[in-house]
Formats: C-alpha cells, structure tokens, sequence
C-alpha cells in the first residue's frame, strides 16, 4: 500500500495575456497540458504551446452551443500528437464508450501507467475528472483506493480508482507526458501549420455531422445561431429557450478569442520576416478583434438584445471570412517550401 501526491501543483495562468484582457489558455486539456508542463519544466511559453499543437487554429461547434463541442473530435488522432508536439514523448491509453469488453484492462494499464508517472513527478492528463473536462491526475492513495486530481480550473479534489473513464461519460483517455522527444523545430512548425489548413478544410476527423461542425464551416454554425437566437426574441419567446445559451455563448467566446490571439502571436513569433506569414498573422488577429466583443459582452451579466446577437452573428461571419484568408496565407507558405 502506497500513497503518493505531487505538492505545490499551481493551475497555469498566461499572466501577460490575462493582462491585455485576453482570456489566456481556455480549452480544458491546454490547460491541463500548460499546468504539468509547467509544473515539470518550471517554466512554458504558452505561445509556442498552443501554436505548435494546432490548437490555436482549432474551432469546433454545436448547433445549441452545447459544451460537449469542445470534446467533439478523435481524442486518439488529437491529443497525444499534442503532447509530442509539445516536445515530449506520449504514453496514451484509451478505452471508448462501445469498448466495455476491454474496460478493466485498459483501466488497469492507465492505473499502471498513472502510478509510474507520478513515481518520476510527472501529472496525467485525464478526461472527465471533473464536469466533462479533462484535468490532472497528481496523486494517488492505494488505502483509499482513490486518486488525486487536480480540476483545469485549480481545484483539488479526489477520485475512485474504479471511477476512472466512468465519471459520468463512459470514456477512459489518459495521455501522461515521457521524455523529452528529438522533435525539431522547423518539423513542429511546419506540422502545425499543415494541421491548421486540414483543420480548416474539415480534414479532421469529427463525429455527429451537421449537429457539429469544426474548420470554416463552424463559423457559419457558430453565426447561424445568433440569428436564430435573434429571431426569437423578436417573436418574444425568449423564456422558451430552456438552455443556458449565455452561459454556453461566453464558454464559446472564451475558447475561440483565446485561440485566436494565440494564432496571432504565434505566425508572428514564427514568421521571421515570411510575408505570408506575417499576412496571416494580420488575418489572425483581426480574426480575434471580431471576436472580442463576444467575449467581453458575455463575460458580463446583461439581457441579450437581438439587435447585438445580430451584430454578432455578422461579425462571426466576418471573422471566417478572415480566417479563410489566413488559411490561404498558410498554404502558400507550404507550397513555398516544397519549391
């Protein structure tokens, strides 16, 4: 019997972006990846973390804005290939919810797996630790029969053995960080880029097509209902909604401005002075300033008014427009680099 936890865990916070008012990382696994990064290495460039894993470029949306977008995608394909861009080597296990033949024995080896990473002080990222979102697993207590977790959003907390992939969604996905990888930087680069023009396209793979759509097409998802949210406040059925659309409307703003101002700062970083590049870091960032507004708005307590969710719904419409045009940036540099 052993008990063991990683002390002195620290959620991560982009202090500088937080200042510029900017949400700084938002989707729950970047989160989770920047605060054990962090906590291994003492120190991350949250910059080059979410451009080198394509997640500043990545955009994936629900027709009722529902949360579960965020984690509408192949775990399998997405998540270890983000931690080896990060720059380490991934030990990932999975296990799907139409896999239940297999759920002890891959809930066994991530348990093995889990246990000897925190043997070297090295946390695991988990799904479903907490609220259907991915988070730390920083611990671990063999007289309890439970683990440690630590929340995206820095709270600690515990977690049965047994309830590990079944926390509420039947899916067991652990992605630990191993050694530093041999990635070179132009590879990690060019990798993320080639992401971010297939992500766009809708080459990623994405399940439960057109209740979900990711890439340019979640834009006009994305704006189409606002306009539906519009039309009915005008019909004076507002109270008839039933969802907690404001709430799910700020989720959604805080994940794509966030990214965006990361995609931005990133082409910048990267460019060296590579006019497509830095064209697409402009696209970009005009991108996030459509895209702000959203944000602000929705981070305060105010009646939606149809008018502004009209606004906004042209404003998101502007936005993929831009996005487009930074995609086609993107590809040109490619091509240019195959010559």
């Amino acid at each position: 019997m052993k008990t063991l936890k990683l002390e002195n865990m620290k959620r991560y916070a982009d202090t500088p972006a937080i200042g510029n008012n900017e949400p700084g990382i938002y989707h729950s696994y970047m989160r989770s990846l920047a605060t054990a990064i962090n906590y291994i290495n003492g120190e991350l460039d949250p910059v080059w973390l979410m451009g080198s894993t394509a997640f500043a470029f990545r955009i994936f949306v629900n027709e009722t804005m529902c949360p579960s977008a965020m984690s509408m995608f192949s775990f399998e394909r997405i998540l270890p290939e983000a931690l080896e861009q990060a720059g380490y080597n991934c030990i990932y296990v999975q296990r799907m919810w139409d896999e239940n033949d297999k759920e002890g024995i891959m809930r066994r080896e991530a348990h093995t797996n889990i246990v000897a990473g925190i043997n070297r002080g090295v946390p695991a990222i988990a799904w479903d630790l907490h609220e259907a979102e991915w988070g730390l697993i920083i611990g671990f207590d063999d007289e309890r029969e439970q683990y440690f977790i630590f929340t995206h959003d820095g709270l600690e907390s515990f977690l049965p053995y047994n309830k590990l992939g079944r926390n509420g969604i039947d899916i067991l996905s652990v992605a630990i960080p191993g050694n530093p990888n041999l990635r070179k930087r132009e590879e990690i680069i060019i990798n993320s880029l080639k992401t971010a023009v297939a992500h766009a396209m809708g080459k990623e793979w994405i399940d439960d097509r057109p209740e979900y759509q990711d890439g340019l097409a979640a834009f006009d998802l994305w704006a189409s209902i606002f306009e539906k949210w519009a039309w009915i406040i005008d019909a004076g059925k507002s109270d008839n909604i039933g969802l907690d659309i404001f709430g799910f409307s700020r989720y959604y703003a805080g994940h794509y401005y966030s990214a965006r101002c990361y995609a931005r700062d990133w082409l910048n970083d990267i460019a060296e002075g590579n006019q497509h590049l830095q064209k697409a870091a402009l696209a970009y960032g005009q991108v996030a300033d459509l895209l702000k507004p959203l944000w602000v708005y929705f981070s305060n307590e105010q009646k939606p008014e149809s008018q502004q969710l009209k606004t906004f719904a042209e404003m998101i419409k502007d936005a993929k427009h831009l996005e487009g045009e930074g995609i086609e940036l993107i590809k040109q540099h490619i091509k240019q680099l195959k010559k």
